[in-house]
């Protein structure tokens, strides 16, 4: 008799899939996965792969490695990659590592997921707010929820767990927008707008009364000493010069502007 659809049913969804499947009928369905939802994987395969014996040689030798490469894109995996190489050297050199206060912007962006999630281990908050948000498990979400698993089965941090349960609540508070400042906390809420606003306005250093005057538009009274400590703290430049404010060198125009409910693409495994 087939379990009728429906609450109970997708709570047996976990128990079906270990019971039902072998290592070959899990790595089937996680490929069919893979490439109805990478337009990129199916390109690749069709195009690159299933052409070129060389590369299929090439691919076998990199995957079976011991310590397989980082891979940000398909066109890495080919032979004929030096146009996408060159192009990439060309948008490093148009903006500078460390243009957000002498940060990256990927290091930025982990201080905003941190300040966000509070006393909340950062990474699985941000996996349960991307979870909702995709309402399914991409790629990505998939990779990421395996070293969630990974973090708590083999090495016995129960804590993750604990977190787990927490940032579902928190999330859940987080999306509503009346609620957001609440959830966040008064101590994490000016810092957190700092950050965004470092990453709209890309600068090698910043005035400690810029960062003040922009929290002041916002209803945030924040002393001096404390601005200086969190820059300090996480190592953000500070412009330090007397005077009147220097003029501003413009941000490159590839800087990225938006603030992150952070999906800046690129994601590498590991």
């Amino acid at each position: 008799m087939m379990t009728p659809p429906g609450p109970a049913a997708n709570s047996d969804l976990l128990l079906r899939r270990l019971v039902e499947n072998n290592d070959e009928s899990a790595t089937a369905a996680l490929f069919l996965k893979l490439y109805r939802q990478s337009p990129e994987l199916r390109h690749w395969l069709r195009e690159d792969y299933a052409r070129d014996a060389k590369l299929r040689t090439k691919f076998d030798g990199l995957a079976m490695r011991d310590d397989p490469p980082t891979v940000a894109r398909f066109a890495e995996l080919t032979d004929d990659n030096d146009s996408w190489r060159e192009e990439q050297s060309r948008l490093k050199s148009q903006m500078p590592a460390g243009f957000y206060g002498g940060l990256t912007w990927n290091e930025v962006v982990q201080l905003v997921h941190h300040c966000q999630a509070g006393t909340l281990d950062p990474g699985t908050v941000l996996l349960v707010r991307q979870w909702r948000e995709a309402g399914e498990a991409s790629p990505a979400l998939l990779w990421a929820g395996l070293a969630f698993l990974e973090s708590v089965l083999p090495l016995g941090k129960w804590r993750l767990l604990k977190h787990l349960r927490q940032a579902l609540a928190f999330v859940k508070k987080y999306e509503n927008k009346a609620e957001r400042r609440m959830a966040v906390g008064y101590a994490d809420w000016w810092k957190l707008n700092v950050l965004f606003y470092i990453l709209r306005h890309p600068r090698e250093s910043y005035p400690t009364r810029d960062l003040r005057a922009h929290l002041a538009t916002l209803g945030l009274d924040i002393g001096t000493r404390d601005v200086r400590r969190f820059c300090k703290l996480h190592g953000i430049k500070r412009d330090i010069q007397a005077g009147r404010p220097r003029k501003r060198t413009p941000a490159p125009a590839l800087a990225q502007t938006t603030q992150p409910t952070v999906k800046r693409s690129n994601r590498r495994a590991g």
